[in-house]
């Protein structure tokens, strides 16, 4: 049993949304690829023994690894006994990495891994890593798991695009740390699309001045599927600025949580922190549990929470029928709408036509 996604300031938990707790992530067997399909140039990949990576700074290298993640402390030691290497990315000062770096993990019917990734953003660097978990049949079973780390220097930019495409019957485990040092900017996109146990959580530390944090995320839940996410953003930096939305859709059966904590720490004067939600409920058996917090101990500071929860309105759906679209295709059309907003976010064609190909499929 592992519990996993604690909100950092427990509230009455009546609707039991404080953490979430996986019974057994079923014995790990070390199958499925990872395949690194574009390194551009520029960018430097390896592991922990590589010597190419011998330009890191020692320093850096250590920062990463104390960078605490979203999931908690036992998802950590989970990782630290499953994973016995770690993948590398690292983008050196001042080198602006154009094209993306695509990561992609191939999990066929019962496989079961987990994998570490660390990603090193040096000063006044750039680079943009896509991390795309897929199965080549839409009733696949297993787990996958994997755990992020990423350090974004003085100056950097880093964008994380992370899609979801695992077959209904996947657990899946998705753990992210981040620390944005002065004037760093981090940019998260993710798509939960697949896995029937989806969990997810993501700390980010807003260490340093003007550090920035902008995170979007669309999912999509049919049938019997669990989302479980957890987002934490620490403002530690003075003036430093996040924005965070979360957009999607429930159907079926299916059930999502959603936390959200804005943390407004003493010495954070003028930081502003921003989530906004907005939920689309497509059947009357679905659970959709939403748990927003804002934390403050700075006096000049702003934090904010919105959220638009409900259902296509009739008006809507006349409006679909007088041009020719039943129920089921007005649906399926404000669906794709709320992903595409998301999808339009990331910069890579063989992307998209994955994920297309799965939106269509999934609505079949």
């Amino acid at each position: 049993m592992m519990r996993i996604n604690a909100v950092k300031a427990p509230t009455w938990n009546a609707i039991r949304i404080n953490d979430a707790v996986i019974e057994d992530s079923g014995a790990l067997n070390g199958s499925g690829k990872a395949l690194v399909e574009k390194i551009p140039a520029g960018a430097v990949i390896g592991n922990e023994s590589c010597t190419e990576c011998g330009g890191c700074d020692l320093k850096d290298l250590a920062n990463i690894k104390s960078i605490p993640c979203g999931m908690g402390d036992e998802a950590d030691a989970f990782f630290a006994e499953a994973s016995k290497d770690v993948l590398m990315v690292h983008a050196r000062a001042g080198r602006k990495v154009e094209a993306p770096v695509n990561i992609r993990y191939l999990m066929e019917n019962g496989d079961s891994n987990a994998d570490r990734v660390e990603i090193l953003a040096q000063k006044d660097s750039s680079i943009t890593v896509i991390m795309d978990y897929s199965s080549s049949k839409p009733d696949a079973r297993g787990f996958f798991g994997v755990q992020t780390r990423v350090h974004v220097g003085e100056g950097a930019r880093v964008h994380l695009v992370k899609v979801n495409l695992l077959g209904a019957d996947y657990l899946c485990l998705d753990d992210i740390g981040v620390r944005v040092e002065e004037r760093g900017h981090f940019d998260l996109t993710q798509l939960r699309l697949g896995s029937g146990r989806d969990y997810m959580g993501a700390a980010v530390d807003l260490a340093g001045y003007r550090s920035a944090f902008n995170g979007n995320t669309g999912y999509l839940c049919l049938k019997e599927k669990i989302l479980d996410m957890n987002y934490h953003i620490a403002h530690h930096g003075r003036r430093s600025v996040s924005g965070l939305e979360v957009k999607g859709a429930l159907k079926g059966k299916a059930k999502k949580n959603f936390r959200g904590t804005i943390d407004l720490i003493r010495g954070a004067k003028g930081a502003c922190g921003h989530e906004l939600e907005d939920v689309l409920l497509l059947s009357d058996g679905v659970v959709n549990k939403t748990l927003p917090v804002i934390l403050c101990d700075e006096e000049d500071v702003e934090g904010t929470h919105g959220a638009s929860i409900g259902r296509l309105s009739q008006d809507m759906l006349y409006y679909m029928q007088t041009r020719g679209l039943d129920r089921h295709e007005a649906e399926l059309l404000m669906t794709k709408a709320k992903l595409n907003s998301v999808r339009n976010l990331i910069k890579d064609e063989q992307t998209h036509g994955r994920i297309q190909y799965y939106l269509e499929e999934a609505f079949k």
